[in-house]
């Protein structure tokens, strides 16, 4: 592993009185081509090969994304399968698994709180961090960055691309700025260095769509938009039109949401907020079987089994749904967390429209029987939770990726 490293000078004697005492170092993770790379890392032959995630070419399927080689021909996220092809014809194309990528980044997410208790995991494939704290111990953001990349190597074969700034979204935009394996460093006071040589289009929230309207009225780099008059940006934009403007002068959030569980004993829960709004079945079904999983390893390490299944859902227009289901028997099992959850998003259709957030919580708890039953027919869920128990025993010994679920039994 041979990392880019990139930094901006850091001009120690022109800190930005904005801040205050509490200032911190925000570190944003984003794997490299993280579906390829899980796939090249079970399966050694396709290294350095053209590698396709998603569907069959020949039935209207979508590229989810593709290893570096096949964007070398054009090849990209969101495009059809069959055009990939027509692009790529020697491509290896491979169905997603969502499980198999689920607990790879499992994986990958236990590595980084190592590194510092604040992790926020962002999608399946990134996360922020708040090293404010725990820098120091390594020898500085830079070598605590390093260290983490290292870790992965050695954990997954698989490379991170890694952004630190002090604002939470500069650290994002940095993190992609130097694909693969970069280290890019925005020092606190230099993010208009940064930020405004960049086009309008690369700047964190902004879309294809929006580009266009601003190339519209003249606006073609970050720079452009930072100097834009804000009364005639609220003419064309509304309220959003300065909060980017506010963007394109470095300014924003230096905190990540790293609370992602309920402690209530009366339940236990995790969610999970997607950077974008999200439609695709089987992203969405994926970290779905991960935040359930989550939830019956907390649920087994507490001693806990629950009824109650409940599904929390917020969609594109910020509306917070939730729907429950209860069971006949208490459980502590992942796959029925799973399908009872996945019914509950089928049943109410909210496969159909975009998904902002989604989360899965278990309550009617009740301290589980510390002794399987000798006849497992006795009760299903026995079969499913002994081998919850065995998973769990040999992902503590060879680690979270050494056994996956099989994604046809899951849908």
């Amino acid at each position: 592993m041979n990392p880019n490293r990139k930094f901006c000078t850091n001009d120690r004697g022109n800190k930005d009185r904005r801040h205050t005492n509490n200032q911190r170092t925000i570190m944003h993770i984003d794997m490299d081509a993280f579906f390829a790379a899980v796939e090249m890392a079970h399966m050694p032959s396709l290294e350095g090969k053209a590698v396709i995630i998603g569907g069959d070419p020949h039935y209207r399927g979508v590229v989810t994304t593709c290893s570096y080689e096949a964007r070398k021909y054009g090849v990209h996220s969101g495009m059809s399968s069959a055009e990939a092809l027509k692009r790529c014809p020697h491509g290896i194309f491979i169905n997603n698994a969502t499980t198999k990528y689920s607990y790879v980044s499992m994986e990958i997410m236990k590595i980084l709180t190592d590194f510092s208790p604040q992790v926020e995991p962002f999608s399946v494939d990134e996360a922020f961090l708040d090293i404010t704290e725990t820098a120091g111990r390594w020898g500085g953001p830079e070598q605590l960055a390093m260290e983490a990349k290292r870790r992965i190597w050695q954990s997954q074969q698989m490379t991170a691309s890694i952004g630190i700034a002090a604002v939470r979204f500069v650290a994002k935009m940095a993190s992609g700025a130097n694909k693969p394996d970069g280290l890019t460093v925005i020092p606190r006071g230099k993010e208009k260095e940064f930020l405004w040589p960049q086009p309008i289009g690369n700047l964190w929230g902004v879309g294809p769509k929006s580009e266009e309207a601003f190339r519209k009225i003249g606006i073609r780099t970050i720079e452009d938009l930072s100097k834009f008059p804000k009364h005639r940006l609220k003419k064309y934009f509304g309220i959003v039109g300065d909060s980017l403007r506010d963007m394109a002068n470095g300014i924003g959030e230096d905190a990540i949401s790293f609370t992602d569980t309920d402690h209530d004993d009366k339940s236990m829960g995790h969610e999970h907020t997607f950077g974008e709004d999200v439609t695709d079945i089987d992203k969405i079904q994926g970290m779905l079987l991960h935040l359930a999983d989550k939830v019956s390893r907390r649920l087994r390490q507490g001693g806990y089994k629950g009824r109650t299944v409940t599904l929390k859902v917020k969609l594109s227009d910020a509306k917070l749904k939730t729907r429950a289901r209860t069971i006949h028997s208490s459980t502590d099992c992942a796959i029925t967390i799973y399908q009872q959850a996945r019914k509950l998003l089928e049943i109410h259709g909210f496969l159909k429209i975009p998904i902002r957030l989604i989360g899965v919580s278990v309550s009617k708890l009740e301290k589980a029987r510390q002794e399987i039953q000798a006849d497992l027919l006795a009760n299903p869920d026995e079969k499913k939770i002994k081998i919850d128990k065995i998973i769990d025993d040999l992902r503590g010994k060879y680690g979270e990726s050494s056994i996956t679920f099989a994604g046809t039994q899951l849908y």
